[in-house]
């Protein structure tokens, strides 16, 4: 099985631009716990926050396109599904974001079937479904359930007829089992493996977000917040020998015995949190 080795830096590239002010130390330090010889694409945006697709800046996005056109890499712009009362603002996020980068974002993962139907309407980038299009049931406290080969539900006539209206190209998944058997999986679509963390649960409420309102506006639904998410990780100790973090909305936990069957190509998806973290 053939790989192209990506770095997915979604959710955390601004805390690791505070910390590194250079992306050819951030790319270099996370090829090197990712175990790669060199990074070939890079996923950019959120999966889970509106708020934090919002607050992308262009001083760290131009410094992030430099480094790309210097070395070649390409880019994947993420975009998050987004409240209602965010959503123009997120749609002029990203039409900010794409002129921008411009041509170096050749690709755009949507998370939600009215974000698919616009971004095809409105650029001509490659479409990819995000993983939060994958439903598979996530948990590896349920030992018979997790110690299972899944095959994904998402190969289905539903999702063939999705895929042929909207031409898209590939689909995302986590390690949410010990194996996934990809047998069903068209031939044509590019299949994106997230690594070494699945995320288990999101929701619209983060506790970052309310740390510094008043007790009567704490924990409201897509609160706007100043990223406290981009310095704080928290850790927990579920006694079982595994890694379990939240970062924002999103609770993941740490898979890296997922084996992959029937698949001939895939794109291994790093999540380089260890750096983040210091690990």
């Amino acid at each position: 099985m053939s790989q192209l080795n990506c770095l997915n830096l979604c959710e955390i590239m601004h805390h690791l631009y505070e910390l590194i002010p250079d992306f050819q130390e951030i790319i270099t330090k996370a090829n090197e716990i990712a175990g790669f010889d060199k990074c070939e694409r890079i996923y950019i945006g959120s999966y889970f926050c509106g708020q934090y697709f919002l607050h992308q800046s262009k001083e760290m996005l131009d410094e992030l396109r430099g480094f790309c056109e210097k070395e070649g890499v390409a880019l994947t712009l993420v975009v998050p599904t987004f409240s209602e009362k965010d959503l123009e603002r997120g749609k002029e996020k990203l039409a900010t974001i794409k002129e921008w980068l411009g041509k170096i974002i050749d690709e755009v993962v949507v998370n939600d079937y009215g974000m698919l139907a616009y971004v095809s309407d409105r650029y001509h980038v490659s479409l990819h479904l995000g993983r939060l299009f994958t439903k598979d049931y996530r948990d590896p406290r349920y030992e018979e359930y997790f110690n299972q080969v899944l095959s994904p539900k998402i190969f289905n006539k539903y999702m063939l007829e999705l895929v042929k209206a909207f031409k898209v190209k590939g689909v995302e998944f986590d390690p949410t089992h010990v194996g996934i058997n990809f047998r069903e999986a068209p031939e044509e679509l590019i299949v994106g493996i997230h690594g070494p963390y699945c995320y288990m649960t999101t929701g619209h409420i983060c506790e970052y977000a309310s740390l510094n309102k008043e007790i009567d506006k704490k924990f409201r639904p897509n609160n706007p917040c100043t990223h406290e998410c981009s310095s704080h990780i928290i850790s927990y100790d579920l006694e079982d020998d595994r890694e379990w973090i939240r970062i924002g909305k999103t609770i993941y936990f740490e898979n890296r015995e997922c084996s992959i069957y029937e698949l001939e190509h895939m794109r291994m998806i790093y999540f380089p949190i260890d750096l983040e973290v210091g690990k």
